[in-house]
């Protein structure tokens, strides 16, 4: 059972992150669609903050496996506490 619920997180984790992944160019195709529809590009802010948050997006999907993996560690690690507990549950 630990190794189902290990699977489990490895799945969950792992397609958030690839998720956030996914999404973080989209700010920056939003960038170039406001600047390519002004009259002069020169006016206007540059959205450099975009930038940023496309990197924090980055980041944020990198922790995301990160997180997932330490989770699977951990639950493998304290699988013999958790098979009890899991046991307990199938009965209910």
């Amino acid at each position: 059972m630990v190794f189902l619920v290990s699977q489990f997180l490895f799945v969950l984790f792992g397609l958030f992150g690839l998720m956030v992944w996914a999404c973080s160019d989209m700010p920056l195709a939003i960038r170039e669609i406001a600047l390519n529809t002004r009259k002069d590009r020169a006016l206007g802010s540059p959205y450099t903050l975009i930038r940023v948050l496309s990197v924090c997006l980055k980041i944020l999907a990198v922790l995301l496996w990160i997180a997932g993996i330490a989770s699977i560690v951990a639950l493998n690690a304290a699988g013999s506490l958790f098979s009890g507990l899991f046991q307990a549950v199938a009965n209910l």
